[in-house]
């Protein structure tokens, strides 16, 4: 998320002051009021607002005021308020300004933005959102108050205000063509969204930010997500997978525990290669003996399948149904075998009788991508968007391989 911390600089002040400028017009105001408010804008120029709210008191005095005297005395006053860090008054100074009805709607929308800011550096936060909605009633088309708005309902504690804050904005982005994505913006709506309880919000949030800043921690957070949430016993090695490819494995123990579900589901060939990952990567620790036997036996049995792999190919031709094929692709794709896997796995699926076709289009899916058929693989993995999660992997193996970097943001993604 965007932290404004001393947001009100020179920028801000230059608006107020780009406003009180006019009390220059001599026509528009009674000397009484123009010549002190003239004499305070030079002071401003010079740094010296302290000097500047004294001549200004010499306008305030000046009965019968018309609306634009008050407004260029109160705009002046703003300024220098806020050249002090009085941000209670030139708050107060700058409602005097909207009370007036001097300003164009544009001009009004502005000094709402500068009021937000105030808000947000008084924070006084249920007025930032207040503001903030005034704005954008007004015809504001800026980021930044909306940002301020989100920032506050979130520090209120209001997550669930907070997220659609974000979510708006997100859509703003999109159709002003704003890529990539705002990486804080998309951290706070994801901790808005787990704060909320919104499982499905929260995994929507983090792919957005592993699909705009895919940095290892961001894939490590959405992978945690995804095991907890909605994942069926057999995709767990299809996650295991997916987490060797984005380098996401947090822990040794979930080496070990992926080389025993590749094992124990007859892929030895998987679980030498999360195995190897880790010893490359110095992951074991105090586990490295038990990582050191699982590696062994993981190479007995990837032996063992060498040997039988011609035999349970012919074997594959004569079953009745595809997922013999569809085991056998899977095999060929753990030792890397792509062509025999995508070959195995295309019989599989013509065959038919599956218990899971979603699972074979998948692995399919992957094979193609590891053969640098993308087209193919594009097709196939988007062909399983409305699968649950297999879905999800299928959308994560796209992000991963840059098939897909544009997420719509068609609806909020609430329960």
């Amino acid at each position: 998320m965007e932290h404004f911390r001393g947001l009100l600089s020179a920028a801000a002040i230059a608006l107020v002051l780009g406003g009180a400028a006019r009390a220059g017009d001599a026509s528009a105001a009674r000397e009484a009021v123009g010549k002190p408010v003239q004499a305070a804008q030079a002071l401003l120029k010079q740094n010296r607002p302290k000097e500047a709210i004294a001549r200004l008191r010499q306008a305030e005095a000046v009965k019968d005021q018309t609306p634009y005297e008050t407004y260029v005395i109160a705009e002046t006053r703003a300024a220098a308020e806020i050249a002090q860090a009085d941000y209670a008054a030139a708050t107060a100074s700058l409602e005097t300004v909207l009370a007036t009805h001097v300003l164009s709607p544009p001009e009004s929308a502005q000094r709402l933005q500068t009021l937000t800011q105030l808000a947000y550096e008084r924070k006084t936060y249920p007025a930032v959102v207040a503001y903030a909605q005034r704005y954008y009633a007004q015809g504001g088309a800026e980021r930044t108050p909306r940002v301020l708005m989100a920032q506050a309902e979130y520090l209120e504690g209001d997550f669930p205000a907070a997220a659609r804050t974000l979510r708006a904005q997100l859509l703003d982005d999109m159709r002003a063509g704003r890529a990539p994505p705002d990486e804080d913006l998309l951290l706070t709506l994801a901790s808005s969204e787990s704060k909320a309880g919104n499982d499905t919000g929260y995994r929507d949030a983090l792919t957005r930010l592993v699909s705009a800043h895919p940095k290892r921690e961001y894939w490590i957070d959405l992978l945690a997500a995804l095991a907890r949430h909605g994942l069926a016993d057999r995709l767990r090695l299809d996650l295991d997978r997916f987490r060797l490819a984005v380098d996401a494995f947090a822990a040794p123990a979930q080496y070990t525990e992926a080389a025993e579900r590749a094992l124990s589901a007859g892929f030895p060939g998987d679980a030498r290669a999360f195995l190897d990952h880790g010893f490359v990567a110095d992951a074991f620790g105090a586990q490295a003996g038990r990582a050191r036997r699982l590696a062994d036996l993981a190479a007995r049995q990837a032996a063992e399948d060498a040997e039988r792999l011609p035999a349970r190919a012919t074997a594959a031709g004569t079953a009745e149904t595809g997922a013999t094929w569809e085991t056998l692709g899977e095999t060929y794709a753990s030792y890397g075998d792509a062509a025999h896997a995508i070959a195995a796995l295309n019989q599989s699926l013509r065959k038919g009788g599956l218990a899971h076709p979603e699972d074979a289009t998948l692995h399919l899916g992957v094979a193609c991508l590891h053969a640098g058929q993308t087209d193919r693989a594009k097709q196939l993995l988007s062909s399983l968007a409305e699968d649950g999660a297999v879905g999800e992997l299928a959308h994560l193996w796209l992000i991963h391989d840059r098939l897909e970097t544009r997420i719509p943001l068609t609806k909020d993604p609430r329960p």
